[in-house]
C-alpha cells in the first residue's frame, strides 16, 4: 500500500466539494458549434485533408505539452506539501508515483476538452481524423507528465552541478544560477513533447493518406511519457529532497539581494510607490509563477510561426491561436491569488478592486509575450492590414485579464474554475470563424 496515495485520497475526502473540472469539459461542449468553422476551414475539399488534420493534431499536442509542463512543474517543484513532508524522512519513489497518479487525476480533463473542442471534425464525417486527432492529444498529455517529472528533477541535479555553472550563467540574466535551470526545464519539456507531437501527427497524415505504419508514430509521446516517469523515479530518489534545498538556497539569494543599502538592486523600484498593488503583482508573479510569463514568449514563438505561413488562411490561423494562448496566460490572476490568505488585503491596508485592477494589469501585460511575437510575424509577412488585425485581440485579452480578475477576487484560488468557460466560450464566439 502506497500511503501516500492513501493520504490523497483523504484530502480529496476532507476538501469542500466543488464543480472541479466539470466546468471546462462544459464549456467545450458549448464551444465547440462555435469553433465548428475554423475547424472545418482547414478541411476544404480532399487534397487538404490530411494537411489540415497534421496542423491540427500537432496545435493540440503542444497545447497539452504546454499545459503539462506548467502542471508538472507545480506538483513537484513548487508544491504546498514540501512544506508538511520537509521535515520528516520521505519514500521518494512512492511519493513521485502518487504525485503522478493525482496530476493525472486532477488534470484527465484536459485531453477530454481537447477532443471535444476538435468533435466537429467527426461530426463532419472524418472519425479517422478525429480519433488520431484525440489520440495524438492523449498520448502528448501523458508525454508531458512522464517527461515533465523527468526534466523538472534533472534541473535540481544541474542547478547543483558546477559542470553547467557556465551554461547557466549565459542563460540567467540577474536570477540565481539554481533559478535558471529551474526557468527553463518547462521549455525543455515543451521543447521535447514539440518534436515529439510534430512527428507524430507526421506519422498522423501519412496514415490518412493510407500508410498504415503512420499510426504507429502515434505512440511516441506516450513511449516518451513512460521512459520519463521511469526516469523520473530513478531520479527521485537523489533530487526530490534536493530540490527543497535549492529552492531555500534561491530564495535566499533573493532575500539578500533585497537586503543591499542599494535600492537599484532590487528589481521594478522604479516603479511609483503610489502602485504598490501593482508591483506586488509584479513581483508575485516573476517569483512565485514565472513560467507563466517564460511560457507566453514561448507560446509567441509557436504564434509566430503560424502568422509567417505564406498561404491565405495563415492571418485566420494566427488570430485564433493567438487569442486562444494570450487568455490562457491572463488567467495569471486566479494563480496570484491561490497562495493569497483571505485576510491578506486587510492587514497590509489595500483596497480590494486595487489589486484586482493590478493583477489585471499584469495580466495584460504578461500576456504580450504571445500577441507581439505573432503581430510582428503578420506585419512582415503579410503586411500592415494583416496585423491591425490583431488589435481587436488585444481588447479581448484585456477583458479576459479583467475577468480573471474579478474571478480570483471573488473565489481566489478556485476562481480558474469560473475563468476557463468563460474564456474559452469568448475565444470560440470570437474568433471561431476567425477562417472563414
Amino acid at each position: 500500500m502506497n500511503p501516500y496515495r492513501e493520504a490523497a485520497r483523504r484530502q480529496r475526502r476532507n476538501r469542500p466539494r466543488s464543480l472541479g473540472w466539470i466546468l471546462p469539459v462544459l464549456a467545450a461542449l458549448l464551444a465547440a458549434p462555435l469553433l465548428r468553422p475554423a475547424l472545418l476551414g482547414f478541411l476544404q475539399g480532399p487534397p487538404r485533408i490530411a494537411d489540415g488534420i497534421e496542423a491540427i493534431a500537432f496545435r493540440l499536442g503542444i497545447v497539452m505539452a504546454a499545459a503539462m509542463s506548467l502542471h508538472t512543474y507545480a506538483a513537484l517543484v513548487r508544491s504546498p506539501d514540501r512544506a508538511v513532508l520537509d521535515p520528516h524522512p520521505v519514500l521518494a519513489r512512492p511519493l513521485l508515483d502518487a504525485v503522478a497518479l493525482e496530476t493525472m487525476r486532477e488534470r484527465a480533463y484536459l485531453p477530454i476538452v481537447g477532443a471535444l473542442v476538435l468533435s466537429p471534425i467527426a461530426a463532419a464525417g472524418f472519425w479517422p481524423a478525429w480519433v488520431g486527432t484525440a489520440l495524438l492529444g492523449l498520448g502528448c498529455w501523458f508525454g508531458a507528465l512522464g517527461a515533465g517529472f523527468a526534466i523538472h528533477l534533472a534541473a535540481v541535479w544541474v542547478g547543483h552541478s558546477s559542470s553547467a555553472a557556465a551554461v547557466l550563467d549565459a542563460l540567467r540574466g540577474a536570477n540565481p544560477r539554481m533559478q535558471a535551470a529551474l526557468i527553463y526545464a518547462p521549455g525543455a519539456v515543451l521543447l521535447t513533447m514539440g518534436i515529439a507531437s510534430g512527428v507524430a501527427a507526421a506519422g498522423l497524415r501519412a496514415a490518412l493518406d493510407g500508410v498504415a505504419l503512420g499510426w504507429l508514430w502515434l505512440l511516441l509521446p506516450v513511449a516518451l511519457g513512460a521512459i520519463g516517469l521511469a526516469v523520473a523515479r530513478r531520479l527521485a530518489e537523489t533530487q526530490y529532497v534536493r530540490a527543497t534545498a535549492l529552492l531555500a538556497e534561491v530564495d535566499a539569494q533573493w532575500a539578500l539581494v533585497e537586503q543591499k543599502d542599494d535600492p537599484s538592486a532590487v528589481y521594478l523600484e522604479w516603479v511609483p510607490p503610489r502602485h504598490a498593488e501593482v508591483i506586488r503583482a509584479l513581483r508575485q508573479g516573476w517569483r512565485q509563477i514565472r513560467t507563466w510569463p517564460v511560457g507566453a514568449w514561448l507560446l509567441g514563438i509557436v504564434a509566430a510561426g503560424a502568422a509567417w505561413a505564406p498561404d491565405d488562411d495563415a492571418s485566420g490561423r494566427a488570430l485564433l491561436y493567438t487569442a486562444g494562448a494570450a487568455c490562457l496566460i491572463a488567467a495569471i490572476p486566479t494563480r496570484l491569488a491561490e497562495g493569497d490568505p483571505p485576510w491578506l488585503d486587510d492587514s497590509l491596508g489595500v483596497r480590494r478592486v486595487s489589486v484586482a485592477l493590478a493583477r489585471a494589469w499584469v495580466a495584460w501585460l504578461y500576456a504580450q509575450g504571445v500577441l507581439v511575437p505573432a503581430a510582428l510575424a503578420l506585419l512582415v509577412r503579410h503586411g500592415a492590414a494583416d496585423a491591425i488585425r490583431m488589435l481587436p485581440v488585444e481588447g479581448l485579452v484585456a477583458l479576459c485579464a479583467l475577468g480573471a480578475s474579478a474571478a480570483a477576487s471573488m473565489w481566489r484560488g478556485r476562481g480558474v474554475w469560473v475563468y476557463a468557460p468563460f474564456a474559452l466560450l469568448l475565444v470560440a464566439s470570437v474568433y471561431g470563424g476567425a477562417l472563414q
